[in-house]
């Protein structure tokens, strides 16, 4: 039993090696939300919409239809193809294609690149739904423009398009956010020192049913955040593949109690590094204006401060195990 369970916790560590746990570029918090404005000519043969609050364009068309998304200004290149098979292709020349690869956009652009070229089209979705970073829908920047205030919106931004042979305009506006209220954070960041303590002070067994909870609840808040987001715009894998590894570490130990004392420490100690790992770039959840998430904003504040706080707990209560097994088996 004891090698089945840490063959398990073994192949999940392992996945999280894969290259498709962390994506590119994947939406994250922001001080900023984008909505649609107009779309003129009015068409019900496409959806727009924004996803992540300000990191993608996400565009859905009616079967039949062909919807050509153009480049930026002053080329206005093909660049996104919508066939009316629902296959979804870009164009490798396009500077777009390049260009749109990560939020902030990039100067690493191919040499391929040629604007002026015939469209040479690969398949990057189908079902007719696709979304991409658009830098015409956010800020380019980590720091707001100089004199933006909270509820202020930048200058509307076009999006160009042709639906069936006719060119069609989607209107954007971004609008930076009040900031939101610290306490979440700081009742999340009590929690978890609360936790911690108790965990460190009481013992083992009380250290695991503490990282039971905490993988529990980043195990929901990651979920939460991967599946409300679609697959196109790359959520992360890591949302919700480390407090999973950290849940089968924890109940490994309940698991393995009294069999195998180094075991059940190196399991622990394992879930709290992993608990970590989750919760370390989530610290900027406790201060931005948007989480993309479907849970509350504030639940996804508490439970992530808590667990970056209650991790670090965790393994203290581990390593603390560890010395104290390894003096009572040099005394005996």
């Amino acid at each position: 039993m004891t090698r089945a369970a840490l063959a398990l916790i073994a192949f999940c560590s392992f996945l999280l090696l894969g290259p498709e746990v962390v994506h590119a570029d994947a939406a994250g918090p922001t001080d900023y939300t984008t909505e649609i404005v107009a779309i003129s000519p009015a068409t019900d043969v496409i959806d727009v919409e924004i996803l992540g609050g300000d990191a993608f364009v996400g565009l859905t068309v009616e079967p039949g239809h062909e919807v050509i998304v153009l480049g930026y200004a002053p080329d206005a290149e093909p660049y996104l193809r919508f066939r009316a098979d629902g296959v979804v292709e870009q164009n490798i020349y396009s500077y777009a294609t390049y260009y749109n690869d990560t939020r902030y956009g990039t100067s690493d652009i191919p040499d391929v690149v040629d604007v002026d070229a015939e469209p040479a089209w690969e398949q990057v979705a189908d079902g007719g739904t696709y979304a991409w970073h658009d830098h015409r829908a956010h800020w380019m920047s980590d720091e707001p423009l100089l004199g933006l205030e909270p509820g202020d919106a930048l200058p509307v931004a076009d999006i160009p398009l042709v639906v069936d042979g006719v060119p069609t305009t989607v209107t954007v506006e971004t609008t930076l956010q009040p900031a939101p209220s610290r306490l979440p954070a700081l009742v999340g960041g009590l929690l978890g020192a609360a936790l911690g303590l108790v965990a460190l002070v009481v013992g083992r067994a009380t250290a695991t049913l503490v990282a039971l909870l905490l993988s529990v609840s980043a195990l929901v808040a990651g979920l939460a955040q991967y599946t409300s987001l679609p697959a196109t715009t790359g959520p992360e894998a890591g949302w919700w593949l480390y407090p999973a590894v950290a849940l089968l570490s924890t109940v490994a130990v309940i698991v393995l109690y009294r069999r195998s004392p180094w075991a059940e420490i190196g399991l622990l100690t394992l879930a709290g590094v992993q608990l970590l790992i989750w919760a370390w770039p989530r610290r900027d959840h406790a201060s931005a204006a948007y989480l993309p998430t479907s849970l509350p904003a504030d639940a996804d504040r508490v439970i992530s401060m808590m667990v970056l706080v209650g991790s670090v707990f965790v393994i203290a209560a581990a390593v603390n195990a560890l010395v104290t097994t390894a003096r009572d088996a040099d005394a005996s």
